[in-house]
């Protein structure tokens, strides 16, 4: 089917007549019966049936409508980004963060964008790490932001931010009063720990760090995202290390922070296609994502708890 004959077909659908179609078109009845022939004519089979006035689509155009609905939706959005780029040169901006980035970060960097670009089509995506690869490099995504990601040759990766590893602790199970305000990890390991079962960077560093420490926690719930362990915590069903980013998100009337030793650090990295340069609209989406994450951390002393813990307490 040509471009204008989906155009008039669905038109046709959405209204059930010819004149009801030629109106919403800005065009004759004759155009639109005309386009319609030619339509069926290519196809070999008919669109719609003439029943008390009305054309009642076949069973074929309500087979074809949904692929005609979706391709229609891209060609509008071609349509938006074309007009904004024609007269008022913003564009689009398609941007993607792992799910534990989502909220703490990409929200407040993506509001930040939309207040400096307010004209620019943005599309925001969460996707774990090796999906934010895969979108770059099949241009479905300009920009993503992830943890530590793997190094990929046709990938380029800016650091953006780092952090470190906090132990989140429901409330109304504080941890005992440790020497000195240190906890020795072994006596956290005691209570119940919402573990990972992914392979991400961080996933891997919990359990590696654990593993390298001879520590078996007690641990009978396991997560893929650090958002999903933060609502296990702050629902009292565990405590679990998180990046300090999704902890800082957590409700302190809920959940209390801890810092660990030896410290536990991250980075958080921009990716985007090295055979594609970066635009202006990503540049700014990168210092956006980071002026977020800096007013995020500037936060982290004030939301730290007194006692911190500690994989090699002194004096062991």
């Amino acid at each position: 089917m040509r471009l204008r004959q989906i155009e008039v077909f669905r038109a046709v659908m959405l209204t059930g007549t010819v004149s009801e179609a030629a109106r919403l078109l800005h065009v004759s009845q004759p155009v639109v019966t005309r386009v319609l022939q030619h339509a069926e004519a290519s196809l070999g089979f008919r669109l719609f049936d003439r029943q008390r006035g009305r054309l009642q689509p076949t069973p074929e155009a309500v087979a074809l409508y949904g692929d005609v609905e979706r391709l229609y939706g891209e060609i509008e959005r071609v349509r938006r980004v074309s007009e904004s780029l024609r007269h008022k040169g913003a564009g689009r901006l398609r941007v993607a963060a792992t799910p534990s980035l989502a909220n703490p970060l990409l929200v407040p960097a993506v509001r930040r964008f939309c207040a400096r670009h307010p004209e620019t089509q943005v599309q925001v995506l969460t996707h774990h790490t090796n999906e934010i690869v895969a979108a770059l490099l099949a241009n479905q995504i300009d920009v993503g932001f992830a943890f530590s990601p793997p190094l990929h040759e046709a990938i380029t990766s800016q650091p953006v931010a780092t952090g470190r590893m906090l132990l989140a602790v429901p409330r109304e199970q504080p941890l005992p009063a440790g020497r000195r305000g240190v906890v020795p990890i072994r006596k956290v390991m005691e209570r119940p720990f919402i573990g990972y079962d992914d392979d991400s960077s961080l996933g891997l560093l919990v359990r590696q760090t654990l593993a390298r420490h001879a520590l078996e926690p007690h641990s009978t719930l396991e997560v893929q995202t650090y958002s999903l362990a933060l609502a296990l915590v702050d629902a009292g069903l565990g405590l679990t290390l998180l990046d300090q980013y999704t902890a800082l998100s957590a409700n302190p009337d809920h959940v209390t922070l801890h810092d660990v030793q030896p410290e536990l650090g991250f980075e958080i990295q921009m990716l985007r296609a090295s055979h594609r340069g970066a635009s202006s609209l990503v540049d700014d989406m990168h210092a956006q994502f980071t002026a977020a994450a800096g007013a995020l951390a500037a936060t982290l002393d004030d939301r730290l708890a007194a006692s911190l813990v500690h994989f090699d307490p002194p004096g062991r």
